[in-house]
């Protein structure tokens, strides 16, 4: 969706409300964005021109290259708080989040500077700090975000351009990357492909992909506790979680088989803390009574199968 669409101005800049984010929880709380530079006048701040702070900034700095290129940084960070800050989605990332905002472009100053609980400025959120997506659909958790924006959140400046501007606005609006989209689309696609392959088995042949899925997710088999042909009952053992599972592999089934089988579990809930029922071709529709019982159709195994790498292997049994 263009950004024109969702309202959202199409710049980013990274802020920090704060040395350590310390002005973070009065930001967040009343709807504001927080600064500092002390030595700037209020009067020069609410003037709207970051040229005219000059000479206070760069009184900062030592007079020389080094010092110079400080003095321009802070300036161009200052400019980008006080000449039209509306024109930036402003981002943060406080309490492991990206947090979002948006702002109008009247400046409010306080004389006598910042203090522990708030900054010597700040700026009035017409959007308030937000850790989701546009639509509220997703909350935005550091260790979800694309790495190219994780990296803003190691930026030491007060403000920035994130290089990742692009992906944090297509973030925000909940936006799809091509790539990945084309990934996903094809994923599908080959999902059922392989379904259809699964659907295809031979009952031993069926039976060992399901034991080979359980084996690559930590389950080994310990025994057989009945059946034969096309339907196997086995155990199964997962060590490191101290669990003992019921398995059932039918390459038929309806939903009374299943209930049938639910029932056999209940009676021995001393022994297995789960019951998985595989089943690559059900009769009707089979309804899950849900966790500690897991049911396989042939759409989860064909989920499993691409999840586990086991297409090849399935195409050649094919």
């Amino acid at each position: 969706m263009p950004v024109g669409e969702i309202g959202l101005p199409g710049e980013v800049r990274y802020v920090k409300n704060g040395p350590g984010g310390r002005w973070w929880r009065a930001a967040r709380s009343k709807g504001e964005l927080h600064a500092g530079w002390n030595e700037v006048p209020s009067a020069v701040l609410l003037g709207g021109s970051a040229e005219d702070a000059r000479p206070y900034v760069e009184a900062l700095f030592k007079p020389d290259s080094a010092g110079r290129g400080a003095a321009n940084r802070d300036l161009k960070a200052l400019a980008a708080l006080i000449e039209r800050p509306s024109r930036f989605v402003w981002i943060t990332f406080e309490e492991r989040r990206m947090w979002w905002c948006t702002v109008t472009d009247e400046v409010e100053v306080v004389d006598g500077g910042s203090t522990k609980e708030r900054g010597h400025f700040w700026l009035k959120c017409d959007r308030p700090w937000s850790d989701r997506t546009i639509d509220g659909e997703r909350q935005l958790i550091l260790s979800d975000l694309p790495g190219s924006v994780t990296t803003v959140a190691g930026y030491r400046a007060t403000v920035c351009e994130p290089a990742a501007s692009t992906d944090i606005l297509r973030v925000i609006r909940n936006e799809d990357d091509p790539a990945v989209r084309t990934a996903r689309e094809a994923r599908i696609a080959y999902c059922e492909a392989i379904e259809m392959l699964v659907r295809r088995l031979q009952p031993r042949d069926f039976e060992l992909l399901i034991e080979l899925i359980l084996s690559r997710d930590g389950w080994a088999r310990i025994s057989a506790v009945g059946g034969s042909g096309a339907d196997i009952d086995v155990e199964v053992e997962n060590r490191s979680a101290n669990e003992i599972a019921f398995v059932q592999v039918k390459s038929q089934a309806d939903q009374s088989t299943l209930s049938d089988s639910i029932r056999r579990f209940s009676e021995q809930r001393d022994r297995y803390s789960r019951m998985i029922f595989a089943v690559h071709s059900p009769r009707g529709g089979i309804a899950s009574p849900g966790l500690p019982v897991h049911v396989w159709g042939p759409a989860e195994i064909a989920d499993l199968v691409v999840r586990t790498g086991l297409g090849d292997w399935l195409e050649k049994r094919v």
